[in-house]
């Protein structure tokens, strides 16, 4: 009986000192995915080679590591019953461990260990677990590029076929772009990617014969503006697919900038949309970062439609910069929040904030920035990403864009669906919206100069944005 009682303690003991180590394990699996993400590298080199040497010798010096530490932890299951036997002169400590007894204390003692003693509460929203799958996935992006390209030929050989009709909702963040997002969805007409595609949003098809999310309770997402996300929900998670087509060449240190769209990237793009699009529907996406290579699309395809949602500039820099403030505090207390947006290029606001720069207006801008247009704490800051977006935003070619007020989707959103659905030659049950009248009042001065120049601005969207008789 002690001997069984030992063997207990001394295997919790063992387990909570591997429980109180998760790093060597996370550290072993990031490895060796790393070094398969090498493998999937395409080509032969001598600098491929190099670089698969490398992986391959972090790989073995952790799984020493480990090896050491899985040591440690035996040492210490065996510790208590083998200075029991020293003490008594007998066997009968470790030999309890063939034992039916000794397995039974060992499974008891073991599963103590790794519930108690309570660790150190979790401020992440993500389980470790989660945010392991998530870094294996996101940050390995040729082991992506496989798994889509083998979904691809999947789909083809089933008899998909590419799409050159689609629906982009796209604007400056603020402007109102998720609302419109659920409402189309909620019309059944569409699809798109949804939070239960992620990390794995390059193969949705694959991850689905693993992740089968159901629709659960709707929760307020991390913006805290009163919009329900649930596992089913419609998000902008396009972003690891133009990550890998350009190789995150417009991701910048400091800004996100447009970029080209090759004829290849086109035709990849579609078949992407084809293994979200189900069959008698149109692929729909909210992306905010549409504009930087909306040009390069339009030049390939002439069918697909654009919304383009804006906002009353005062306001819509407020909500921007309260944003700002909210991730930024976010993000500090739980780091992997803005890894989870740096994964998505969703660079708008927070610790990455990374400003849109388009190169034809950087030169105007420049002169005309004071102190206040470069700190991200004031109204002047956002005012002038408000500008820079809109003026880019009235230089596209207009085929097939339809600009939307913020301002008249929330007065009158049953009309704008409407009209929205008719562009795009939808089919579906529009849901009853009730109005949404409540406006962000600014009290806050603002530089004179920005503000007419934001309200011309203002004015000449108004006129090329969607009039409901």
């Amino acid at each position: 009986m002690m001997a069984a009682l030992l063997i207990a303690v001394s295997s919790h003991l063992a387990f909570w000192f591997w429980r109180a180590r998760p790093g060597v394990l996370q550290r072993l699996a990031l490895d060796s995915a790393r070094l398969l993400d090498g493998m999937a590298q395409p080509g032969d080199g001598d600098e491929k080679l190099e670089a698969l040497e490398r992986r391959t010798a972090q790989v073995l010096l952790t799984f020493l590591l480990f090896i050491g530490w899985t040591l440690v932890g035996v040492i210490i299951m065996v510790s208590l019953p083998g200075l029991w036997d020293v003490a008594r002169g007998t066997d009968e400590g470790l030999a309890t461990f063939a034992d039916w007894t000794g397995l039974l204390a060992m499974s008891v003692g073991g599963t103590l260990g790794l519930v108690y003693p309570k660790g150190k509460a979790q401020a992440s929203a993500y389980s470790a677990m989660n945010q392991l799958v998530h870094r294996i996935v996101l940050d390995n992006g040729y082991v992506q590029r496989w798994l889509h390209d083998r979904e691809v030929k999947r789909w083809r050989k089933r008899g998909g076929v590419a799409e050159t009709k689609f629906l982009l909702v796209t604007g400056l963040a603020r402007a109102g772009t998720t609302s419109l997002l659920q409402r189309l969805m909620e019309t059944e007409a569409f699809s798109s990617l949804h939070y239960g595609h992620m990390p794995l949003v390059m193969a949705p098809g694959t991850w689905s014969r693993w992740n089968k999310p159901k629709e659960s309770e709707l929760k307020e997402r991390s913006h805290g503006d009163g919009i329900l996300v649930g596992a089913t929900s419609a998000e902008a998670l396009e972003e690891p697919f133009w990550r890998l087509q350009t190789e995150e060449g417009y991701v910048q240190a400091d800004a996100l900038v447009p970029h080209t769209v090759s004829e290849g990237a086109h035709a990849a793009y579609l078949d992407f949309q084809g293994l979200v699009r189900k069959e008698g529907t149109l692929y729909l996406a909210k992306n905010n970062n549409a504009l930087l290579r909306y040009a390069g699309l339009r030049a390939h395809n002439r069918d697909f439609r654009v919304v383009l949602m804006f906002r009353e500039p005062i306001a819509h820099a407020a909500s921007l910069r309260a944003m700002h403030r909210r991730y930024t505090a976010m993000q500090a207390e739980d780091p992997f929040v803005r890894s989870y947006m740096d994964w998505l290029a969703h660079h708008e606001f927070g610790e990455g904030h990374k400003p849109f720069r388009f190169a034809d207006r950087e030169a105007d801008r420049e002169g005309q920035r004071g102190a206040s247009g470069v700190n991200p704490d004031s109204l002047e800051y956002w005012l002038d990403r408000w500008l820079d977006y809109y003026e880019q935003a009235l230089t596209v070619d207009p085929q097939g864009v339809l600009f939307v007020a913020h301002e008249i989707w929330s007065s009158r959103p049953q009309e704008v669906l409407d009209a929205v659905m008719e562009e795009v030659g939808a089919e579906g049950e529009c849901p009853e919206m009730e109005p949404h009248t409540r406006r962000r009042k600014v009290e806050e001065a603002v530089d004179g100069e920005r503000q007419r120049r934001a309200e011309t601005l203002y004015g000449r969207l108004i006129e090329r944005a969607l009039h409901l008789d």
